[in-house]
């Protein structure tokens, strides 16, 4: 099931499957700013990524002296979500776990998102709500796929990258999707400012830590800009299909990261996890501009 929000200039498709947006679109241009997914590439959009970012080391985390299983990315992106509050504009959908789901993340809880628009924008606010009597540890983060309107197979470079911040070297995440210790150059033909192409994501995604970076601006071949991604998440990834000239980048802030190669510590200790105490309530996100 689908839901539509619009506004003068865009309108925002949202599938209730994972609370995903499928669409972003100009409605007087009818421009598609949102990659559609596609099995050739990657079949998703913009999945929500709860309660990790990214991998655990052996598929696994430990808390209270119990070891628990959790998939890449967490689980609500498979999972049917509540529209709790819609205007012409806006939409609010909740997810809270079932007791399954507690049986691999033991910490009740009642997460949102709402979708709003404004202007040429898409405001993305995450809530986490700790519904239990202990602190909660989680990870929260985006995944946005953006359109490369200039793609051509037989051109190598589909678009740039332009960062914004203190961009200064990358992570890579290799064996089980996890990172490895040492830190490297990224590819840049001027200072922040990244070619899309193959070479670019050789070792599949720029991992970006220690908030180097506060946005992002997806730019044409020819330097005029598309989406402006911006958000404080504290680690931001940019990945497109690895060893594959792909129509899209992803450009993704997450509260949270995968974990170290090896990595066999409390979840306490996870990369940027989030601590929220009882009865508290966490809140992050981000924006798209589109231009």
């Amino acid at each position: 099931m689908y839901i539509t929000i619009s506004n003068a200039s865009l309108a925002l498709t949202i599938d209730i499957q994972g609370a995903e947006t499928r669409s972003l679109k100009d409605v007087h241009t009818g421009t598609e700013y949102f990659w559609q997914g596609d099995p050739e590439f990657w079949t998703g959009t913009n999945p929500i990524l709860f309660p990790a970012c990214g991998g655990c080391w052996n598929g696994t985390y430990r808390h209270g002296g119990r070891e628990y299983t959790m998939p890449k990315h967490g689980f609500v992106r498979k999972q049917p979500w509540t529209v709790t509050r819609q205007t012409d504009d806006s939409v609010t959908l909740a997810y809270t776990p079932s007791e399954k789901e507690l049986e691999q993340f033991p910490f009740p809880c009642r997460i949102s998102v709402t979708y709003q628009l404004v202007g040429r924008k898409m405001l993305v606010q995450f809530a986490v709500e700790n519904l239990g009597e202990s602190t909660m540890y989680f990870q929260m983060g985006g995944h946005p796929g953006l359109n490369l309107p200039d793609y051509d197979p037989n051109r190598p470079i589909s678009g740039y990258i332009a960062l914004e911040g203190q961009p200064d070297s990358v992570l890579r995440a290799t064996t089980q999707g996890c990172t490895e210790p040492e830190r490297f150059p990224f590819p840049q033909e001027r200072p922040g400012y990244v070619p899309i192409c193959v070479d670019t994501f050789a070792n599949e995604a720029l991992i970006f830590d220690n908030h180097q970076i506060t946005a992002a601006t997806i730019h044409r071949t020819d330097g005029t800009p598309l989406a402006r991604v911006e958000s404080s998440a504290p680690a931001w990834l940019f990945w497109a299909p690895q060893g594959q000239h792909a129509p899209f980048v992803c450009a993704e802030p997450w509260y949270g990261l995968c974990d170290r190669i090896g990595f066999e510590g409390p979840v306490e200790e996870r990369p940027y996890i989030n601590a929220l105490a009882a009865r508290e309530t966490w809140n992050g996100g981000y924006s798209v501009e589109v231009f």
